[in-house]
């Protein structure tokens, strides 16, 4: 009834719809790059750094309450560079647009502000619930974050140099 190359099988050991029994060639067909040391739970956000700055970075946040900095290089390889613990789980990461600071949104109603030249991090917001996003915005006249959580609010936080350059643990 069915030919198995309508569903992409190679035909010899069809088991239905695309799926196969034999071993793949290769355990990664696609030529995939893997960060090192990843998390040890679901990645739940990601985000690679601004054009700002020279180097490229990728930080990603996951249900183990962590966030990780990697540094991403030209031929795809990647070095950890830190790590910064929340919590609870991390539902969303926004660089700043200068690539200096990553905010953190954490499923234990707090974001925070982690600057990466000291390692760094402060509690910058407070929900009643989750918080399930946070954003920077970088305006001509002005500059903020933007944070949604799960009580059903969205909070706007004007940048303030005390606050951004000051963080502590």
């Amino acid at each position: 009834m069915f030919n198995p190359s309508t569903f992409g099988s190679s035909g010899s050991s069809f088991t239905g719809f695309g799926l196969s029994t034999t071993t793949p060639a290769t355990a990664n067909p696609m030529k995939d790059f893997e960060v090192v040391n990843p998390p040890d739970d679901s990645v739940q956000c990601m985000a690679f750094s601004p054009p700002s700055i020279p180097q490229d970075f990728l930080v990603a946040g996951s249900w183990d309450n962590n966030v990780r900095c990697w540094e991403v290089q030209r031929d795809g390889k990647t070095i950890g560079k830190a790590q910064q613990t929340m919590g609870g789980p991390v539902m969303d990461v926004a660089w700043h647009d200068d690539g200096s600071k990553v905010f953190m949104a954490s499923a234990d109603k707090t974001v925070h502000c982690w600057d990466l030249g000291s390692n760094q991090k402060m509690q910058v917001a407070q929900h009643d619930a989750p918080v399930k996003t946070v954003h920077w915005i970088k305006a001509p006249t002005y500059s903020c974050i933007m944070t949604g959580s799960w009580d059903k609010t969205l909070k706007h936080l004007v940048e303030r140099d005390s606050l951004m350059n000051n963080p502590t643990t």
